[in-house]
């Protein structure tokens, strides 16, 4: 019973139930009073049973002989009537994210801030979510979302513990901060009306939703959560609300970015765009993203690479440093051009057991011409001991090829 219990949703079991003054069969009546039936309902569901015990505790009153979880059962569906798959969806999502977050990023954890109320009745949160987005199917997962947490605290310690990621690159640091429901905004870019929900207050990034377009694009992006990229009109498309938001979420959980006193990395270090390898004892990373906030003239591309030494038995040395950069970048005519250069971004970082990790990032962009970039990959070479000691041979760790995000256009 129980696995049919997780199979049905709870439309289908409250249409069997309603039927059940008719039958006189006793194994159905058993079943509409049992416990452990109505228990596992709410818990398949994530219903919040100390919330929901509360809200339904005037019912529970007036009938303290019938089966006090089919009860709550009825008035959570009765309160959040057409939007209980939503509920059930943002609260497994929020759970796996606060359950991630305790463990490595406690920081992000405290940011989050208290939900919405919810209206009962008209099932919707208060009034200033609905200013600026209105009720549809599509947008449900993301009013469910401020129900839950209403975005992050303002607060300046947490401006860098942005729950949507952070980037450092010469210098700028931007961080996505999920914005509350009083400072949603939308924004007019051309025939585009774009809810802006995530910020960061450093520079000009962005996630939002689109929630007005012209009707040849509603198919595709009506309500989609985007980066579209003013004038250009170039765009990423991340899915509707719900969806970016639960992989998102896995991608926390699996380990997919990596987190740094806290702060969680805006690239990936898993996935498409990605790639990575481990050659003598040091793994190798590179992250990808394309660049909303740059210049619309030509596709300009941030990368991430980051080196850990993860095996110093393999390594066979105490130390290396970082001698030259080579890359061989493609071009849409498959052409290839090669880029060369001594350390990176300026510096020669050295790795170690006492400093086994090391980050930066750069970019990469179409050639002047017009030409587009499509990918890319290379080698780093690392001298033993360090550059004015060696102790060997040059080592060189690879980096597989990288198709980059290209970002989609609207014509």
């Amino acid at each position: 019973m129980s696995t049919l219990v997780q199979r049905l949703p709870a439309e289908l079991w409250l249409m069997v139930f309603e039927w059940l003054p008719s039958f006189t069969d006793l194994r159905w009546q058993y079943m509409a009073n049992n416990e452990s039936i109505w228990s596992a309902m709410l818990v398949q569901n994530h219903v919040n049973l100390h919330v929901e015990s509360v809200e339904a505790a005037p019912l529970l009153t007036e009938h303290p002989a019938q089966c006090k979880h089919k009860l709550i059962f009825a008035n959570w569906y009765q309160r959040y009537r057409g939007f209980t798959a939503s509920y059930t969806r943002m609260r497994r999502a929020f759970g796996r994210l606060e359950s991630w977050a305790r463990e490595h990023s406690p920081t992000v954890l405290r940011s989050l801030a208290p939900g919405l109320n919810w209206v009962c009745g008209v099932s919707v949160p208060v009034r200033e979510l609905l200013e600026v987005v209105s009720d549809s199917p599509d947008i449900r997962d993301f009013i469910m979302a401020h129900h839950l947490h209403d975005g992050q605290r303002r607060r300046q310690w947490f401006l860098e513990f942005g729950l949507f990621g952070s980037y450092e690159c010469y210098g700028e640091f931007c961080s996505l901060s999920w914005l509350s429901s009083r400072m949603l905004q939308i924004i007019q870019m051309g025939r585009f009306r774009i809810l802006i929900f995530a910020w960061c207050h450093l520079t000009r990034n962005y996630l939002g939703i689109v929630v007005g377009c012209p009707a040849v694009h509603n198919t595709r992006l009506l309500h989609h959560v985007v980066q579209l990229q003013p004038q250009s009109y170039r765009f990423v498309d991340k899915g509707l609300f719900g969806e970016f938001f639960t992989s998102y979420v896995d991608e926390l959980v699996a380990g997919h970015h990596d987190v740094t006193e806290d702060s969680i990395s805006m690239m990936p270090n898993h996935g498409p765009h990605t790639g990575s390898s481990i050659s003598h004892g040091i793994k190798t990373t590179v992250s990808t993203m394309f660049c909303v906030d740059e210049t619309p003239r030509f596709h300009v591309y941030r990368y991430q690479v980051t080196f850990e030494l993860v095996d110093s038995d393999a390594l066979g040395y105490s130390s290396v440093q970082l001698e030259s950069r080579h890359w061989l970048m493609r071009f849409a005519n498959d052409e290839y051009v090669h880029a060369n250069g001594p350390g990176v971004v300026g510096e020669f970082p050295m790795l170690s057991v006492d400093q086994p990790y090391y980050r930066y990032c750069s970019r990469i962009e179409d050639d002047p011409t017009g030409l587009q970039v499509v990918g890319f990959e290379g080698r780093f070479s690392f001298v033993p001991g360090s550059l004015e000691n060696p102790k060997g041979p040059n080592i060189s760790l690879p980096v597989p090829f990288i198709e980059l995000p290209i970002p989609l256009e609207i014509i």
